[in-house]
């Protein structure tokens, strides 16, 4: 057999060598002639970006050169070694400007390893008027698979402040924020002293009448801590607070005070906003739940849900989070309020007229593929327990709900948010919430329950909430028509 290339292929070969030797000399060409050309293409190698710097640079870099690096710095197209040196070189001819568009982009550049480099070079940099901008960056939470503990922004006011003195920058920033335009901001800085560890300050803050004044925010924090005795966690826990705090709700926070006084002091420290509206239910179907003793409550709803069936769970193959979704796994970390929000949350499936709701709700959605259903189950005025739908603000897809804003106002007072997996009657590989869920669940700061099809009579109930807090109730089968 023949084995030597022929001449037609001989040739091929040097004609293609020929045109990648005359690409890569015409882009070494061009980053000599046009170096604001190559360095506009993030698609151009790293050593045609960084010759082209070289040759940009000078005493008075161009105007029109620094607005590049300015958009390299901050855009996410380029690579981070181009990045990085964009930003020395930003920083030394143009420190304003860069400045200027950190203050808007910190917390969002990517990725995040670049993210934590720009940090703490603006830390070494001693650059205090971008505190602002890395307490913002601070208060975004990270992925699930990304690692807290070990984040740059406090590590960056440590070194700009003072170890000692973070949470004292975080509650000055605050003082200091405009309540007209910067509310997102002070929610922030509470949230990371909250995070931090410090709550006892804010506590003392608030009782501070020369500094506390008419700031509405504090006004409400100290009206949360005195009647509830709750210090919120986050900004969603906050502006839940400050709602609950309208004029139109004063009846409703005056109930919630009075149905407190029963309580021990011991558990109402324990409370979260979320608790509340099952105070507030269970004050009126099950007085008791407020004074039981938590290990008879916990062990009532594990031989309840005992016999209520088998276990379903949602299948979380490939994500890095290990989830049971049995009661007793999570005993340690379940409160007074995940428990008396399991108990009526199963008190309320008892309900023929709520149950065929749900059913005729989760058909709709079965029916319609271009979005999941969801809304809320709350108290009604006569007391029932009740769902209020509501539509998603936009459709996507058959596995997305993207909840309106109108869920969030009936959600201050309502017990759950509920949404449906009802892509198909049999769902069991689905029964739970999803990564997406316990997201929203960590955002919100709301108790949720998902209802999963598990055939076309029954449906799985799923209880969730922030730190992925899972317990699978059971099932619940659709109730007889005649």
């Amino acid at each position: 057999m023949n084995t030597m290339p022929s001449p037609v292929r001989i040739t091929t070969c040097l004609v293609l060598l020929g045109i990648l030797w005359a690409a890569v000399a015409c882009t070494s060409t061009q980053s000599r002639e046009d170096p604001m050309g190559t360095l506009a293409q993030p698609r151009s190698s790293t050593k045609s970006h960084l010759e082209a710097m070289a040759r940009l640079d000078g005493p008075v870099p161009s105007p029109a050169y620094l607005k590049l690096l300015k958009d390299i710095v901050i855009g996410n197209d380029y690579l981070i070694p181009v990045r990085k040196a964009a930003y020395q070189r930003l920083v030394k001819a143009d420190p304003r400007s860069l400045v200027s568009a950190l203050d808007l982009v910190l917390g969002r550049l990517e990725p995040p390893e670049y993210r934590d480099w720009v940090i703490m070079q603006i830390a070494r940099e001693d650059r205090t008027e971008l505190t602002k901008a890395i307490i913002r960056s601070w208060a975004m939470p990270v992925r699930l698979w990304e690692r807290v503990d070990d984040r740059p922004e406090p590590r960056a006011l440590a070194m700009m402040y003072g170890s000692d003195q973070v949470s004292t920058v975080l509650i000055r920033t605050m003082l200091d924020a405009s309540p007209a335009i910067e509310a997102n901001l002070r929610a922030r800085c509470w949230e990371l002293v909250v995070a931090g560890g410090d709550e006892d300050k804010l506590v003392a803050l608030v009782h501070d009448d020369t500094l506390v004044g008419r700031d509405g925010l504090l006004v409400d924090m100290r009206a949360a801590i005195d009647d509830f005795g709750i210090v919120p966690r986050n900004r969603e826990e906050i502006l839940w607070i400050r709602e609950l705090r309208r004029p139109e709700r004063r009846a409703y926070w005056d109930g919630l005070a009075k149905a407190l006084e029963g309580m021990p002091k011991a558990r109402r420290r324990t409370l979260e906003p979320r608790d509340l509206a099952v105070v507030a239910a269970a004050s009126r179907h099950v007085p008791e739940l407020l004074v039981a003793d938590e290990d008879a409550m916990f062990e009532k709803l594990e031989s309840e849900l005992r016999s209520n069936g088998d276990r379903h769970t949602a299948d979380l193959t490939g994500w890095a989070i290990r989830i049971s979704e049995g009661i007793r796994d999570d005993r340690a970390r379940l409160t007074w309020g995940d428990l008396a929000a399991m108990t009526l949350a199963r008190q309320a499936m008892q309900a023929s007229s709520l149950r065929e709701h749900l059913f005729d709700f989760a058909e709709r959605d079965l029916m319609d593929k271009t979005t999941e259903y969801g809304g809320v189950i709350r108290l009604d005025d006569a007391g029932r327990f009740e769902l209020v739908e509501h539509m998603p603000r936009v459709k996507v897809a058959d596995d997305r709900y993207h909840a309106p804003q109108s869920l969030f106002d009936d959600g201050y007072t309502s017990l759950f948010h509920i949404h449906n997996h009802a892509q198909r009657y049999r769902n069991a590989r689905y029964a739970g919430p999803h990564v997406g869920d316990i997201e929203y669940a960590d955002e919100t700061g709301a108790n949720g329950l998902v209802f999963t099809f598990i055939d076309p009579r029954t449906m799985n109930v799923d209880f969730y909430r922030h730190g992925a807090v899972i317990v699978d109730l059971g099932t619940i089968s659709r109730p007889d028509s005649g």
